[in-house]
């Protein structure tokens, strides 16, 4: 199936730094907590907002994401130097086996991620780290007028990453949105 571009409005939102109320860059990093030799991806990168984040503080970071004219947005801003940006499908990803020490999902999990986690394992190593902030069902937060399934239960996301393969070694509700940390047993 063919992928409608972004129009202007929607890719607008996604380099809008207000995004940051949902996960700043200092809790993503907090959250990850890489190390300065760490390889990272950003799965699901989308325009590169909090791609741009991680770039300070891990080794090398990929921006990946299944829309090459996102890649394109964000090559349209200053990419660091550290990042490159991978167009993939999450359920295929370009990467040995064992290569990431971690990665980051950054509300876009609700777009079929799921089935991409058993491709994911593959990819980070044994006690790497995954991070997914995502639109929380009970969160009191505004709804914004997204699509009802784009609300997911954090319990439902734990047992996901469970049934994957990872530990899980934080999780938390949030006002609009979630967070769930695993490490790959």
């Amino acid at each position: 199936m063919p992928i409608t571009p972004y129009d202007q409005e929607r890719i607008s939102k996604l380099t809008d730094p207000s995004a940051f109320r949902y996960c700043s860059g200092e809790e993503l990093r907090r959250f990850l907590a890489p190390r300065p030799d760490w390889r990272v991806a950003d799965f699901g990168s989308g325009a590169g907002l909090f791609t741009t984040e991680l770039a300070p503080v891990a080794d090398t970071v990929f921006a990946v994401d299944v829309r090459r004219d996102l890649h394109t947005v964000y090559r349209e801003h200053e990419i660091p130097a550290n990042v490159t940006p991978v167009t993939a499908d999450f359920a295929n990803l370009p990467f040995p086996d064992n290569h990431l020490d971690g990665g980051v999902s950054i509300r876009t999990y609700h777009h079929g991620f799921e089935s991409a986690l058993d491709e994911i394992a593959r990819v980070v190593r044994p006690g790497g780290r995954l991070v997914i902030v995502d639109w929380s069902a009970t969160g009191a937060g505004e709804r914004d007028g997204r699509d009802e399934e784009e609300y997911l239960n954090l319990a439902t996301v734990q047992l996901h990453l469970l049934e994957a393969g990872f530990h899980i070694v934080e999780a938390q509700e949030r006002r609009e949105t979630f967070v769930v940390i695993g490490t790959l047993r």
